[in-house]
Parts: structure tokens; sequence; C-alpha cells
């Protein structure tokens, strides 16, 4: 089974690929990225299709993706995903964010529970350090609570966001501050996306203490595919490679392909490995 556990919604203005990515990361011209980025954009085959979903599903059966967990960037997206969840429920795997104001946590009250016993949201993405707060921001504890008692991992941003958000994240993305949760919340499952980049070394050390905590790859397989290397080298002399999660982090639904396709020719991990982080390993933290 392979499952993408890090990917975001498209929008329907991206059916053009390279023309959305074009516009999006204009400045980003001489970067190395994106130069990357757009050569293996161009050299994949897609569909002619008005709906974005379609596209989505055409790219992610071309790339043998089984699940696709669809994280929403704010509350406001959280119906959104559940759309294309209804859509294709064979697929997609909604998650839920969650409201980050003390007043909001508690006037969902027990309405929180029917978020994932009825409308089957299958976890919580947490953008916290997009909106200048620390990941250990204690207004959702509630939340965690919930979460440990309902056994709903949690995925948490952390490190770098997207090239060309311009907003303050770094300053409140180190991974360092979870452990504060971790301590509180033993049984709480996590993942700490993107490995914690720049905050790698934080990110596996946190793995190496504390068992139920995930990383994931996303975003760094068309970022820095090299560092990637060194990085799931590194988490494997250290941890192994049972928690460790694929994830896309696509911009576009060609980018589905490209970022599995990174897997095919790797020299260094076995393939019994690489089927555990493409899916096995994702497959078991989410019960299916």
């Amino acid at each position: 089974m392979r499952i993408d556990f890090h990917c975001h919604i498209f929008q329907s203005t991206g059916l053009n690929s390279l023309s959305a990515l074009t516009n999006q990361f204009k400045e980003f011209n001489e970067y190395g990225f994106y130069q990357r980025m757009i050569k293996k954009v161009q050299a994949i085959k897609s569909i002619e299709t008005d709906n974005i979903i379609d596209k989505t599903l055409y790219h992610a059966k071309q790339a043998q993706l089984d699940k696709i967990i669809l994280l929403p960037l704010s509350i406001n997206e959280n119906e959104k995903v559940k759309e294309w969840a209804k859509y294709a429920p064979e697929v997609f795997i909604p998650f839920y964010n969650p409201p980050e104001k003390i007043e909001q946590v508690k006037s969902l009250g027990k309405t929180i529970d029917e978020v994932f016993t009825v409308e089957n949201y299958k976890g919580i993405k947490v953008m916290l350090a997009f909106r200048k707060k620390f990941l250990n921001d204690k207004n959702l504890y509630p939340i965690w609570e919930i979460a440990e008692r309902l056994d709903l991992p949690v995925l948490f941003h952390t490190g770098y966001p997207p090239p060309g958000t311009k907003k303050q994240v770094l300053s409140y993305a180190n991974p360092i501050v979870l452990e504060e949760i971790f301590a509180n919340f033993p049984k709480l499952k996590t993942i700490i996306a993107h490995m914690g980049f720049p905050f790698t070394d934080m990110a596996f050390s946190l793995a190496v203490q504390y068992p139920n905590v995930y990383l994931d790859i996303s975003n760094l397989t068309y970022m820095m595919p090299t560092r990637l290397k060194a990085f799931i080298i590194d988490a494997k002399e250290i941890i192994g490679v049972h928690k460790i999660l694929f994830g896309s982090d696509a911009f576009c639904p060609e980018m589905l392909e490209i970022t599995i396709n990174y897997f095919k020719n790797v020299d260094f991990l076995t393939d019994n490995e690489i089927n555990k982080i493409v899916g096995l390993n994702a497959k078991k933290l989410l019960r299916l």
C-alpha cells in the first residue's frame, strides 16, 4: 500500500500546472528547486479536464498511490477537505484543522467528538506557526486530550514554510517546543512535518526519545533530494525507518508522481524499507 501522508487540496486555478507554478514562483526563477520542479512537471503526461479533483486522482493513480491524506491549511478549509473526501472516499482521507483561540476551543464542547466520530475526520493538522503562535500553545491542550483518547494522529507543521510564504514562520516552528506536549500526552501520536528542517537534528532527537513521534519527509524530495538522502540515512542510523512517512506536499497534481518517483531508483534503502516509508508505516499509524 502507498500512502501520501502530507498533501493539500489543489485550487482549480491550478488546472494548467505550468502556468500556475510559473505565476506562483515567478520570483524564484533562478532557484534550483524551481528549475528542477518545472523540468519534471513538463516531463509528466497529464489529462485535459476542468475538474481539479479528477486531475488529482489521475496522477494519484499514475503514482500508484492508494491513499492521500488531505491537510487543511486553516479551519476555513475543513469543509473543502471533507468535500474532496466525499468525492473519492476510497482515496482521500481528511484531517481536521482545529480552532486555535481558547474561546473557540471551549465553545466546541462535546461537538469536537462529532467531528471525528460522525464527520469522519481521521486526524488533526496544526498550522500554529503561520499565525505567530508556538507549537506548544496551551490553548490546544483540550484538543490533544481528545486526540489522545480517540487515538488520532496529529501532524504539526514544523520548520521552514513553502517558498514565497511572506510570513514570520521559522521563529515559531522549531519542533523542540513540542517536547512539552510529548511529555504531557505520552500516548498522543504525532508527526513532525518536513523532518523539522532546518531543525532536523532536533526532530531526530525527539523521535528517539518519544515512541509515538514520527517524521514525514514531505517537500524534501523536490526541494533538496540530495539532503533528503542524507537525512534518511541519518534517521535510519538512529531510529530505523519504521517512523518515517512519505509525504508529497505537492504544489500541483503532477508532483504526486514526481515525489513518489524519487524512490524508484534509490540505492540506500532495501525494498522493504522503501515500502515502509511510502505506505506501510502510515497504514499502521492510521490503523487501515
